[in-house]
Parts: structure tokens; C-alpha cells; sequence
């Protein structure tokens, strides 16, 4: 972590956080989608938890977890490489849209292969009926 990412109390700033968060999920989106027509509409639940501190190094992971028409729910998961600890994770709908905007959708199925995956889904699910604005 830079001294450029930090807060006043010289931990990671929440907004640069969240900020990379959605560009992990985006990736996630795009690369499911093979397309880069996708835009974040809802940032959903995100649970801090340790602070990052200047030298740390952190682990963004995002995986997807549910499946609308055209949207796409991600969970991002950060974790603090040098210390192990767990720091933040959140739910990140996108929507598979065209190029003038309107949603597109992107005829992708999901299928759990692990209890875990099923129990991620099943949350993913909970942001699936939040309308799409644009």
C-alpha cells in the first residue's frame, strides 16, 4: 500500500478500496461475458473489517455469483497478503448492456461445483431484483 491510498489515521482509504473493488468486478464481468459493454449499477453490503496499513499487500478476488438477464452479481473479496487477515468484502451487480446503453442480455448460465459456491450464489441472489438505473 502507497502513502498516496491512505486515510488520516494512515490506513487504506475506504473510497480507493471500494474504488478497486469495482474495477476486480468488472474484470470478472467482462471476462464472463467476453464483451466490455458492462457497467456497475449497485454497490451492495460491504463489510470492513481490518484496516490496511503503508507496506501491506492485498489480494482482490472476485467471483461470480449470480446471474440475471442481463446482470451479473460479483463478490469481491479483499485479504491482507501480509497478514493473512480477511478486510473487506462486497456484492457488485453489473449489467451487460449495448453500446447506447440499453441492457443486452449476455445468455450466461452459473453452476455451483462446491458447497461454498452454492452458499455464494444463494447470497449473490439476495441483489438480483434490485432494478438496474441508468
Amino acid at each position: 500500500m502507497l502513502g498516496g491510498d491512505l486515510n488520516h489515521h494512515g490506513t487504506l482509504y475506504a473510497g480507493r478500496c471500494v474504488e478497486w473493488m469495482v474495477e476486480a468486478g468488472l474484470i470478472a464481468a467482462c471476462d464472463a461475458t467476453r464483451r466490455n459493454h458492462i457497467v456497475c449499477v449497485h454497490i451492495n453490503d460491504l463489510s470492513f473489517r481490518t484496516p490496511v496499513h503503508k507496506g501491506d499487500q492485498v489480494l482482490y478476488t472476485s467471483t461470480l455469483c449470480y446471474l440475471g438477464r442481463s446482470s451479473l452479481v460479483v463478490n469481491v473479496r479483499v485479504e491482507n497478503v501480509m497478514t493473512g487477515g480477511f478486510v473487506v468484502d462486497g456484492f457488485f451487480t453489473y449489467v451487460n448492456v449495448t453500446e447506447d446503453g440499453s441492457p443486452l442480455p449476455h445468455e450466461l448460465t452459473l453452476e455451483a461445483e462446491t458447497d461454498e459456491e452454492q452458499a455464494l450464489m444463494e447470497q449473490g441472489s439476495k441483489y438480483a431484483s434490485k432494478p438496474a438505473t441508468q
